[in-house]
């Protein structure tokens, strides 16, 4: 090296950092004077000779400062390529040390799919395959289409797939409510149960919506004819599926297919408790029903505990009378002189000052009756100033602007009018 060259390195070292350059400076002396005292070798032997000197020089460079070499460890050798990569005990500043093969090959090569590193070892470690000769997991098959998904455990596994411990956890962790059932029936001993059809069965049941609803019941066959299970509302009885989806339902379809479908106590011809109007019939033909099933929905129409009630509140004022003489034992009307009702209601035929009650036949329909003319008065015409209805229902003797004094007098109604 020239003076001059190491006059120009000297100008930009600190004092601090003499030391060292200084050890440098010797170390490049040192090495130009060997070779210029060695014999010189033909051409061919030249290269080879400086890529051996080129190599070790690399080994040394870089970090190696001073004069203390660092200790000869296992290093990855980067240049093989990755698949390739193994490690070597060597001395390099360029490359993170380990103390043993092992350790580099696990620091350096750490997921090598190709294992090349380990296999260089002198005890390559041996891996305990599972029984099937695959992994210790398992993970779903996204390469099949999802209805005949399954979960394996097939070396190598892809990048990205969740793992499970055990292949019934993968498939109900990856193809929970799988219709086909296809990764379930891969296990080496499929849940069995008592089923009702061909199918397994759930530990839940579930509205069948794929049947018509005055048809359809609760089920809990598998596979689930829908995709999650949060889809369709779920009981854990039959009889609250029942209750809960199908309640109301006229058929009894649901309730019928229970194993002990419930009995009901019934009235008459087997029929139910209450009784009910029938709406399906022209009002003035119809009558009262106590049959199984109701043609509705609980609340949907007016019950009654007797038949006769249901007539009088559902049908008081029918002029056919239909509803009555459906009665086991029918009530006679005894008719007033005139040959009327026995009831009266408000002739709605008069103007509102002229109206009065009466108890002709057969009566409108829709109005309301009183058991008495005076009670029907009250009712129906209460405040009517010309109070031509008591007068009508009381007689003369009842206001002053019921007749004349004269009439009233011939009545002896103890009533002056001026």
């Amino acid at each position: 090296m020239k003076v001059s060259s190491i006059a120009l390195l000297a100008s930009f070292v600190t004092s601090a950092e003499a030391l060292s350059f200084r050890d440098l400076v010797a170390k490049v002396t040192r090495r130009d004077a060997s070779a210029a005292a060695a014999p010189q070798p033909d051409a061919d032997a030249a290269v080879v000779v400086d890529g051996a000197a080129d190599q070790n020089e690399r080994d040394l460079a870089s970090n190696c400062w001073g004069t203390t070499t660092p200790a000869a460890a296992w290093h990855p050798v980067y240049s093989a390529g990755w698949s390739q990569g193994y490690c070597r005990f060597t001395v390099d500043c360029n490359s993170p040390s380990f103390s043993t093969e092992l350790a580099c090959c696990k620091g350096a090569y750490s997921g090598q799919v190709s294992g090349y590193c380990v296999s260089q070892l002198p005890n390559p470690p041996t891996i305990s395959p599972t029984p099937s000769g695959g992994l210790s997991v398992y993970y779903p098959d996204y390469d099949r289409a999802w209805p005949e998904g399954i979960c394996i455990n097939t070396r190598p596994m892809p990048s990205g797939r969740p793992t499970y411990s055990t292949m019934l956890a993968c498939c109900k962790g990856a193809y929970g409510g799988q219709m086909s059932g296809k990764c379930l029936s891969q296990l080496p001993s499929p849940p069995t149960t008592a089923p009702t059809t061909s199918s397994f069965e759930a530990d839940f049941w579930y509205p069948d919506y794929d049947t018509a609803w005055s048809m359809a019941g609760c089920k809990n066959t598998l596979p689930l004819p829908y995709n999650n299970i949060g889809d369709r509302p779920n009981y854990r009885t039959q009889l609250a599926c029942c209750k809960a989806a199908y309640g109301g339902q006229m058929s009894g379809v649901c309730i019928s297919q229970l194993p002990n479908p419930p009995t009901m106590s019934p009235t008459d011809a087997s029929g139910a408790d209450f009784w009910y109007p029938d709406y399906e019939t022209t009002w003035s033909d119809a009558g009262c029903k106590n049959e199984r099933p109701p043609p509705f929905n609980p609340g949907d129409r007016p019950v009654y505990s007797t038949r006769i009630q249901c007539c009088k509140s559902a049908y008081g004022g029918q002029m056919s009378g239909k509803c009555l003489s459906e009665l086991p034992n029918p009530p006679t009307v005894a008719p007033t002189p005139s040959g009327g009702l026995s009831v009266f209601y408000p002739d709605y035929s008069k103007a509102w000052p002229e109206g009065v009650c009466v108890n002709t036949r057969p009566m409108p329909s829709g109005r309301p009756t009183y058991g008495t003319k005076e009670s029907c008065c009250n009712g129906a015409y209460g405040g009517q100033t010309s109070q031509k209805c008591l007068c009508d229902a009381v007689g003369v003797c009842h206001s002053c602007v019921c007749g004349t004094q004269a009439e009233r007098d011939a009545q002896g109604c103890a009533l002056t009018c001026s």
